[in-house]
């Protein structure tokens, strides 16, 4: 009955350690490794553009403005195909 008695009461306490765990510890872990995370991204694409490194040499390259220049590229006219081979018009 004693030997019982001390299962119940381990489980118990453990199941009371385990809540405060994922109540407390958990989430504050997860926030702690998400905000380590967020730092090293920023590190990697700082907010002037993306700096790349090769064998060395470090290429910054900067974010695009969103603007388009109209003396870049050209018109591509471009005509629908059917895809069904069945009708040969």
């Amino acid at each position: 009955m004693e030997l019982l008695l001390k299962i119940i009461f381990f489980l118990f306490l453990l199941s009371f350690v385990a809540k405060l765990f994922f109540r407390y510890v958990l989430p504050w872990w997860l926030n702690h490794f998400v905000k380590k995370q967020q730092k090293k991204y920023e590190q990697q694409f700082n907010a002037n553009g993306r700096v790349y490194e090769d064998d060395g040499i470090r290429i910054k390259k900067d974010a695009p403005t969103g603007e388009i220049n109209p003396d870049v590229g050209e018109y591509v006219d471009f005509e629908e195909v059917d895809d069904n081979p069945d009708n040969n018009e």
